[in-house]
């Protein structure tokens, strides 16, 4: 569950049936993650920025012409929506950049997430959620919970935690750190860490 009760299955259905609040539920619940996956693949806060508000309206397009085969998969098939865009993105900017021909270039990929590609997400978002507890600092815990789970805002959190902004910056830095070497110890490798966030 999420922070106005519904969990995702329960959103996609509500966003389905033409609930205006579940919409704007779906750009708060994933608007963190969304920009985080959208700045690691296209390592620019600015690209980040402009491609995040596209992505959750060609989600709720989706959501609103037809259901998802199984919507307690939201999370999955909007992070896929993020990278498919992004990678789109990338491709055009390096059209531009060669000035290739646009006949020899590639399409932009199916916004579909496949039922595999899904289960994949899932699994790992599972595996990854459940290491977020053998963090041993409770603080590290907290800090990735708070901002990247529940998408709290910072100032929020560091009044909370009667930290400064700079403080936030090097903790938060250390804490994905920690949690990233905890990944690669069990073997989950090249996983953006978003993901499970979302999930």
């Amino acid at each position: 569950m999420n922070g106005s009760g519904l969990s995702n299955a329960e959103l996609a259905q509500q966003i389905y049936e033409g609930d205006k609040r579940a919409e704007a539920e779906l750009f708060t619940r994933f608007r963190t993650g969304v920009r985080q996956i959208l700045l690691r693949v296209t390592g620019s806060f600015a690209a980040a920025e402009d491609l995040y508000q596209e992505t959750l309206i060609v989600t709720l397009q989706r959501l609103r012409s037809q259901p998802l085969e199984d919507p307690s998969r939201l999370a999955g098939f909007v992070a896929q929506t993020a990278r498919n865009l992004a990678l789109a993105e990338r491709r055009k900017e390096r059209r531009r950049r060669t000035d290739i021909d646009s006949d020899a270039m590639s399409e932009v990929p199916d916004l579909a997430i496949g039922q595999e590609s899904a289960a994949q997400v899932e699994s790992v978002a599972v595996a990854v959620r459940k290491l977020l507890l053998e963090l041993r600092s409770e603080r590290d815990r907290l800090l990735l919970v708070r901002y990247y789970l529940r998408g709290e805002e910072r100032d929020h959190i560091c009044r909370d935690l009667e930290i400064t902004e700079a403080t936030f910056n090097v903790v938060l830095f250390r804490a994905r750190g920690r949690f990233q070497e905890l990944l690669e110890k069990r073997g989950i490798r090249g996983v953006d860490l978003m993901v499970f966030l979302l999930a």
